[in-house]
């Protein structure tokens, strides 16, 4: 005689296990997707307020170039960015060196945790 009234107790909780496993990978996958999204966001930032101190250098080396040549700054601070780039800090290192023909300066961008980014740019005198 075959018994066959439904699913057991143990079928119906091994079904609700693997469901509710599936469902864990797929939020655990959805927060880490979150957060990488977030980190590329705020280095995007971080690479677009280096463009800018970029070229606020090309602006000093035409318009007061005997200043830029002999490691003078053009006075940039937060201010001149808005409040586009709040938690950014930013450090423009003259100390690679200067000559006559070149100019090789790091700039290095700060954010969250102790991220950063650093990016150097050669300024040539008479261009190339």
């Amino acid at each position: 005689m075959n018994n066959k009234k439904g699913q057991s107790l143990i079928d119906v909780i091994f079904s609700m296990g693997i469901v509710v496993l599936v469902l864990t990978g797929i939020i655990v996958l959805v927060v880490n997707t979150a957060k990488v999204k977030r980190l590329a966001f705020e280095r995007q930032k971080a690479v677009e307020l280096s463009q800018l101190l970029i070229e606020y250098k090309i602006l000093e080396s035409k318009s007061d170039s005997f200043s830029f040549w002999n490691g003078g700054s053009y006075g940039i601070n937060n201010k001149d960015f808005g409040s586009d780039f709040s938690g950014y800090s930013y450090t423009i290192n003259h100390d690679s060196g200067c000559n006559d023909q070149n100019c090789k300066i790091t700039f290095t961008i700060n954010w969250g945790d102790g991220q950063s980014l650093s990016v150097e740019r050669l300024f040539l005198r008479k261009g190339i």
